[in-house]
């Protein structure tokens, strides 16, 4: 081979490698600026790096957004521990939009749902003194998200569950056979009762169905009436309140017989009404003796009329003193 052909052997190797280098660095290039971009940092544009220590960073990674009043504004890019003893970690926040940052801001790791996001959220300090690119600046974990929500409505709920674990307990010993196999009869006995009177209810409604339907007009005015009076209502309410709390202390089986009780003179008075017993049963199912009161008062306004026509007519009955 000669000189020549080396010398352009030499040539094509030399550019190819060139060529290969180039290629090589354009695809570094295109690999770094893809990261970048998936990581959503500006290549171009404002940067600004902050830092910030912790002693607890919660849930923040790197590529966490920072938000300046909910608007994005930069990324965490680091996350770094800086001693153990004590323990400190050292966050990088980098910011790609321009604005001012006065010194005495604080980053504040926040949550975001209860899945467990984070972001990072700048609270603008009232420093005249703005922050440079580099400084270290004031952070921590902000209060008061959708977690902490979480934990009172958790305290919450453990309490209510307490409670009904409690009264279950109370109504497990009332009503346990061993101890007291009347209070489960006393309870169906009561629950027949009250069948059996609203059957007799239902009927009393169902013959007289016109009356019932005056009654509920009357009804409406007087709710009328009561939503007027709804102050003195809030304190009636008040007090019974403080009744209630006498009440619920109260044995459970003491009420059952109460209870029964008032029920089984409810069935005695409804079977009254039923039967046409006394005045209230003849007014609701005799119509002759309604229709008799009806008469006599309208007889009653004719006579006070005709009293107030002809005076002269009445006064002569009882006599009219002579003229001595």
């Amino acid at each position: 081979m000669s000189n020549k052909d080396k010398k352009q052997q030499y040539a094509n190797n030399t550019a190819r490698n060139i060529k290969v280098a180039i290629f090589a660095i354009i695809a570094l290039a295109i690999l770094y600026l893809g990261i970048k971009f998936l990581k959503g940092i500006k290549i171009f544009g404002h940067k600004q790096y902050y830092y910030g220590v912790f002693e607890d960073i919660g849930s923040l990674h790197e590529s966490t957004n920072i938000l300046l009043n909910g608007y994005p504004v930069g990324k965490v890019t680091g996350i770094s521990l800086i001693s153990s003893n004590p323990v400190r970690i050292c966050a990088e926040f980098l910011v790609t939009e321009k604005f001012d940052l006065p010194s005495d801001s604080k980053f504040l790791v926040a949550q975001t749902d209860v899945l467990g996001g984070v972001a990072v959220n700048i609270h603008l300090g009232t420093s005249s003194k703005m922050a440079h690119n580099g400084d270290t600046l004031a952070c921590g974990l902000q209060g008061g998200g959708l977690t902490d929500g979480l934990d009172d409505l958790k305290g919450q709920l453990q309490s209510v569950l307490a409670s009904v674990d409690t009264i279950g307990i109370s109504l497990r010993e009332t009503f346990r056979p061993s101890d007291d196999q009347n209070g489960a009869l006393m309870l169906k006995s009561t629950l027949v009762n009250l069948e059996a009177s609203t059957q007799h209810l239902n009927r009393l409604l169902a013959n007289n169905e016109a009356k019932v339907s005056n009654a509920v007009a009357k009804l409406n005015e007087l709710a009328t009436t009561l939503s007027d009076a709804s102050p003195k209502i809030n304190t009636i309410i008040n007090n019974l309140d403080n009744i209630s709390d006498s009440v619920a202390k109260s044995h459970v089986n003491t009420l059952i017989n109460d209870a029964q009780q008032t029920i089984t003179h409810l069935n005695d008075i409804t079977d009254k009404i039923e039967k046409g017993d006394g005045t209230v049963g003849q007014l609701m199912n005799n119509d002759s003796l309604y229709h008799n009161i009806n008469n006599t008062v309208e007889q009653l306004n004719t006579l006070l009329k005709d009293f107030q026509a002809h005076p002269s007519r009445y006064i002569s009955i009882f006599g009219r003193k002579k003229d001595k």
